[in-house]
Formats: structure tokens, C-alpha cells, sequence
């Protein structure tokens, strides 16, 4: 039996956002059968803003590239290319593209979100899929 699994963000379930952010699914108990994490690839434009929520699972956000204003709880600090930032559990986040570039980060939650979770947060069918 392959073990092995190989996830494509253009075939990627993702959600595209009016404030200028679109979010791939990667690995997650709706995609790879991972059951401890959720691996999601984000983008944000330039302007485009995260909106500040929490949830259950710890988070960590890695920035491949670009720059932005990360806030977590009530403190709030430039992220750039190579940062990595630890998420607590229930801990108010958000993440603004206050550059010219792309955002763009690779974010694991533990444990997983469930999967209706995973419905409601990646609705869109993946890129390749709704080119067809």
C-alpha cells in the first residue's frame, strides 16, 4: 500500500477571500488523512487584510515570502520572509499585507481542525477542478 501522498495546490480545496486572501488546503483529515494537523498554504495581496478570530487549534504561520503587520492578542509586530510565529490555542490572531508584495505563508494547526470545520472554512473546489 503507497503511504506516501503528494498534495498539489492546484488541486487544493481553497477559499478566496474579499479582503484579498486565498487559502489552499494541503493536508488535513478531508484531504490526506492526517489526523493530528491541518497544513493550509496562504496568500494575501497587497492591502488585503486577515481579520482577527481565534480557534481551538495552536497554530504556527511561516512566511515564505512578503512582509505584514502579525497581531496575537493585544501586541502587534512586522513579520517578514522566514519568521515563524507560534499561535496559542484560543489566542485572537490576524495577519495585514501592509507591503507591495504577496503574502504568502504555510500555516500547521494542531490538533486538526474537524471536518466540518474543513467544509466551512475551504469551500471552493481546487483550482484545476473549477478551470475544467
Amino acid at each position: 500500500m503507497n503511504k506516501m501522498k503528494i498534495l498539489k495546490k492546484s488541486k487544493a480545496p481553497r477559499y478566496i477571500r474579499e479582503e484579498g486572501i486565498t487559502s489552499y488546503l494541503l493536508a488535513s483529515p478531508n484531504t490526506s488523512g492526517a489526523v493530528q494537523m491541518t497544513t493550509t498554504l496562504v496568500e494575501i495581496q497587497p492591502g488585503g487584510k486577515q481579520r482577527i478570530h481565534q480557534h481551538r487549534p495552536e497554530q504556527i504561520y511561516f512566511i515564505i515570502e512578503g512582509s505584514g503587520k502579525m497581531t496575537l492578542g493585544n501586541e502587534s509586530r512586522l513579520v517578514e520572509k522566514d519568521d515563524c510565529i507560534f499561535i496559542p490555542s484560543n489566542e485572537p490572531h490576524g495577519l495585514e499585507n501592509i507591503g507591495q508584495t504577496l503574502i504568502k505563508y504555510f500555516s500547521t494547526a494542531a490538533p486538526s481542525f474537524t471536518r466540518e470545520e474543513l467544509s466551512e472554512l475551504w469551500p471552493l473546489v481546487s483550482e484545476s477542478d473549477s478551470n475544467e
